[in-house]
């Protein structure tokens, strides 16, 4: 019999859903004092367990169990199929995870509540909270002509699930999308789709660029002196994507050079963003810490994913989001 190992609150949301499995499955737990248990008797297990399965989310990975939790994956000698939450491959942890793992799966349902970060930033912007903030601080009844929604110019970069969810979002509020991805052919939420090759010319055209590529030797430090210098004066620079994309000593210059206009950023080259670095105090910028997917949401769907997965897994189907292992060997 298999062994599934989850964080304990995993468990505690999901159990209702697992009832019935105990003959296909043993499920341990781990809590946040590196404590393992049987899942349905709460009773302790003496030692690390082998484990088959694992699901791997926020429960899991910002608990301070993280240590036990992929120690128990890494000295099971028949690990067997991992589930990520994140979309994402390239963390560190994850390609260990999944070098060692027979198969691998993604979860890409987080772009929901990403493209919510992305429209809330562009709003924000448009409408100049700034602006308005400011004015509110010192009492100010002043009218500020601001922008809309409506007509806006979008470029994003690395049109997958993540793009279309924001494109989707973008086009309904009567933004015009150009999506940027290597596959051509029509996409959802999308104008039109332009190749790679033509991002320096797209720049100028564009309101508001988003970046929301993997992070490939491609793709590292794509957002530089001169893909800023390339951008319309009065733009939105967007970075959903991963730190590793944008030069950050050209962005300060190149806000500071008026171009672009402003930049909101989820991801930076170094996290936690060290309390040191200029980013922090720019007026031009908006920092979040990561956090852009981290809701009840993303949550609940990622659980989904999971459950929907787990059942093929039992019923020796195929997994959806596998991913091929040679993406892991490559690390």
């Amino acid at each position: 019999m298999k062994t599934l190992l989850l964080h304990a609150r995993t468990f505690a949301r999901i159990a209702p859903r697992l009832k019935g499995l105990n003959t296909a499955l043993n499920i341990v737990t781990v809590d946040d004092a590196q404590r393992f248990h049987d899942a349905w008797t709460s009773t302790a297990l003496e030692g690390m367990p082998e484990v088959h399965l694992a699901f791997g989310n926020i429960d899991a990975f910002y608990s301070p169990s993280v240590r036990e939790f992929m120690t128990a994956i890494l000295k099971s000698p028949d690990f067997d199929w991992f589930q990520s939450a994140a979309a994402g491959i390239e963390n560190p942890a994850l390609v260990a995870i999944g070098q060692k793992s027979r198969r691998y799966t993604t979860n890409h349902t987080q772009a929901e509540a990403m493209a919510e970060w992305a429209i809330w930033q562009a709003l924000d912007f448009f409408r100049d909270g700034p602006g308005h903030r400011a004015n509110q601080a010192e009492g100010k009844w002043e009218r500020i002509r601001v922008r809309e929604m409506n007509g806006s110019r979008w470029l994003i970069v690395g049109y997958g699930s993540i793009g279309q969810a924001v494109g989707k979002r973008v086009t309904a509020l009567g933004g015009v999308v150009t999506g940027m991805r290597r596959t051509p052919g029509p996409a959802e939420g999308a104008a039109r789709i332009a190749p790679p090759d033509t991002l320096m010319a797209e720049l100028p055209g564009a309101d508001a660029v988003l970046l929301c590529p993997p992070h490939t030797p491609e793709t590292e430090g794509m957002a530089n002196a001169a893909f800023f210098a390339a951008m319309n004066p009065d733009a939105l620079f967007l970075n959903l994507g991963r730190g590793a994309l944008v030069d950050e000593a050209a962005l300060m210059a190149a806000l500071d050079a008026g171009r672009p206009a402003f930049a909101a950023l989820d991801v930076t080259q170094t996290e936690p963003l060290p309390e040191e670095s200029p980013l922090w105090r720019h007026h031009k910028v908006v920092i979040t810490p990561h956090d852009s997917s981290d809701t009840p949401g993303t949550i609940a769907r990622g659980d989904e994913t999971f459950l929907a997965n787990l059942r093929h897994y039992l019923d020796n189907e195929t997994l959806k989001h596998l991913v091929d292992r040679s993406a892991f060997m490559a690390g």
